[in-house]
């Protein structure tokens, strides 16, 4: 990373715990993006069975992505939108 890339980055102030959660929100919106469409509840559930992410943490993901325009949330369903700019 070059020096005026690193002075615009927030990597560096990151702590590993805000970097793992960076990384645990992508691949799951990843994962979203290649179900399409897909119930809130069975989504929460594959997650949970498959990675061990609490719903509880399910949904402050989901919500974080609605608010950000990445996905929508209507009638108890999840659809991928967008992928966030790099």
């Amino acid at each position: 990373m070059c020096e005026r890339q690193r002075q615009r980055s927030i990597l560096p102030h990151l702590d590993r715990f805000q970097i793992m959660k960076r990384g645990r929100m992508m691949f799951l919106l990843e994962e979203l993006e290649k179900m399409g469409e897909v119930p809130v509840l069975e989504f929460l559930s594959y997650i949970a069975v498959k990675y061990g992410i609490r719903r509880t943490t399910g949904l402050e993901y989901l919500e974080d992505w609605s608010d950000g325009g990445y996905i929508s949330l209507e009638k108890d369903i999840i659809k991928f939108l967008k992928r966030p700019e790099k």
